[in-house]
C-alpha cells in the first residue's frame, strides 16, 4: 500500500473510491473490492499523529484478512492495489488535494463514513458527519465525472414504521433519533445531485460469517455490552443480585430483528456493482431474520443476567427495570416495530447470486455475541495485586 499516486500507471479498469475506508463496512468492502474487480482502490483515510493513512489502513486490512480467514494472497492485493490518500469529508473537497482529486476522473464512489452517534446533544456534529460530510463527497464525486455513486445509508430510516418495508424514499417524520434523521437528510443530499446513485441500506450489521469477527462495537455489541455494564453494576450493588434477580423490558417478542453478516452486505454491494444496477434504492439486509425473544433472552443470559419478562408496554416496568432502560434507550426501537425489508430490488439484479438468508436462531446467535463478549472482557484492564 502507498500514498504516492504516480506509482500507479493508469489502465483500461475502473477505480474505486472508498470513503469511511477504517469503518466496519468500508474496511470489508475493500477486501470484497479486491476479491471481486481488478481495478484501483483509493481510500480516503483521516490523518492521525504518527501514522500516516496507508500505515493505518494497511494494518487494519492485514488483520482482517486474517481476521476474516481470507487467502493469503489478498496481502499481496492490499499491497498493490490499494491506496490511502490523507482526507477528511468535513472539508471541502473532502481535504484531498488536487492532484489527487484530478486523478479521480471516472471513478466509481463508494460512501460508507459516518458518525454513528444518535443523542440530541450531539445533533451537531452527528449533521456535520452524516450530512455536510455526505454533501462534500458529493461534490467531489460530481467534480470527478463520477459514472456512479454508491451511498452505505441504514435500512431502518424508515423509524417508526413496522411490517413490510418497500426500499423507496422515506418519511423523516417517523425518525427515532438524531442519527436516522441524519440518514434521511444524507440520502436527499446524494439523490438531489447529478449523479447516478444507488442507496444502499444494510440492516444491523454483525461480524463475519465464517469467523464472527468484527471491528464493531455499536449495534447488537453495543446492546450486549450495556448489557453487561447492567450486570456489573448490580453486582456492585450487592453481590450474587444480577444472578437472583429478574428484570423486565419492553419488547415485541414475537417480532424479528434483522442482523446481517459483514460480508454479506458487501458482497451484495459489489455484486449490484458489477452487474450495472440501476439508481435507486436496495436493502442489504437478512432473509432470515432472528427472533427477537430469543436474540434478546440469549444477549441477557450471555451477559450473566437472568432472561427477561417481556412486556408489551413500558407502563409496566419498575424503577430497577427503567434503570436498565434508560441504560439501552437507543436499542429500543429495534426491540419494537418490527421490520420485514423488501429485497425485490436486490432480488432482481442478482437473482441466484444474491446472498441467501443467514439463519441466527440455531445457536449461531450465540457464536456472534461470546466472540465479542471474549473480546470485550480481554479489553478489560487487568487490577495489578498488591502484596
Amino acid at each position: 500500500m502507498t500514498e504516492n499516486l504516480s506509482l500507479f500507471s493508469a489502465d483500461s479498469q475502473r477505480t474505486h473510491v472508498v470513503t469511511g475506508a477504517t469503518g466496519f463496512v468500508g474496511s470489508a468492502l475493500i477486501l470484497e473490492l479486491l476479491q471481486r474487480t481488478e481495478g484501483l482502490v483509493i481510500a480516503i483515510v483521516r490523518p492521525r499523529e504518527n501514522q500516516t493513512p496507508a500505515e493505518r489502513l494497511r494494518q487494519l486490512l492485514d488483520e482482517l484478512v486474517h481476521g476474516y480467514a481470507l487467502p493469503d494472497s489478498v496481502h499481496l492485493e492490499v499491497a498493490t492495489r490499494v491506496l490511502a490518500v490523507a482526507g477528511d469529508i468535513e472539508q471541502d473537497q473532502c481535504g484531498i488535494d488536487t492532484t489527487v482529486a484530478d486523478a479521480l476522473h471516472g471513478a466509481e464512489f463508494w460512501h460508507c463514513a459516518a458518525s454513528l452517534q444518535y443523542q440530541e446533544r450531539h445533533r451537531t456534529q452527528i449533521e456535520r458527519t452524516n450530512v455536510l460530510g455526505t454533501a462534500n463527497v458529493v461534490k467531489l464525486a460530481e467534480r470527478s465525472k463520477c459514472p456512479v455513486f454508491n451511498m452505505t445509508s441504514t435500512a431502518y430510516v424508515v423509524g417508526t414504521r413496522r411490517g413490510d418495508v418497500p426500499a423507496e424514499v422515506p418519511d423523516i417524520r417517523l425518525v427515532n433519533n438524531c442519527y436516522e434523521r441524519s440518514k434521511i437528510m444524507a440520502e436527499e443530499q446524494v439523490q438531489t445531485s447529478h449523479l447516478r446513485a444507488r442507496i444502499l441500506r444494510p440492516s444491523v450489521v454483525i461480524g463475519h460469517s465464517l469467523t464472527q469477527h468484527s471491528i464493531s462495537s455499536d449495534g447488537l455489541y453495543g446492546f450486549v455490552r450495556n448489557l453487561t455494564k447492567f450486570r456489573n453494576a448490580l453486582e456492585r450493588t450487592q453481590p450474587g443480585l444480577a444472578t437472583t434477580l429478574q428484570v423486565s423490558i419492553h419488547v415485541h417478542a414475537d417480532g424479528r430483528l434483522d442482523l446481517v453478516p459483514v460480508d454479506s452486505v458487501v458482497a451484495d454491494a459489489v455484486g449490484l456493482s458489477n452487474a450495472d444496477a440501476e439508481a435507486g434504492y436496495y436493502h442489504l439486509t437478512n432473509p432470515a431474520p432472528v427472533s427477537l425473544g430469543h436474540a434478546v433472552s440469549r444477549c441477557f443470559e450471555l451477559s450473566g443476567l437472568n432472561a427477561p419478562r417481556m412486556v408489551e408496554s413500558r407502563d409496566q416496568l419498575g424503577a430497577v427495570d427503567m434503570k436498565l432502560q434508560q441504560r439501552i434507550d437507543f436499542y429500543s426501537s429495534y426491540l419494537i416495530n418490527s421490520k420485514r425489508f423488501d429485497r425485490s430490488s436486490v432480488q432482481a439484479v442478482l437473482g441466484n447470486d444474491a446472498r441467501a438468508g443467514f439463519d441466527l436462531d440455531n445457536g449461531r446467535f450465540d457464536h456472534f455475541c461470546t466472540w465479542f463478549l471474549d473480546r470485550l472482557e480481554g479489553s478489560r484492564p487487568r487490577v495489578p495485586v498488591l502484596r
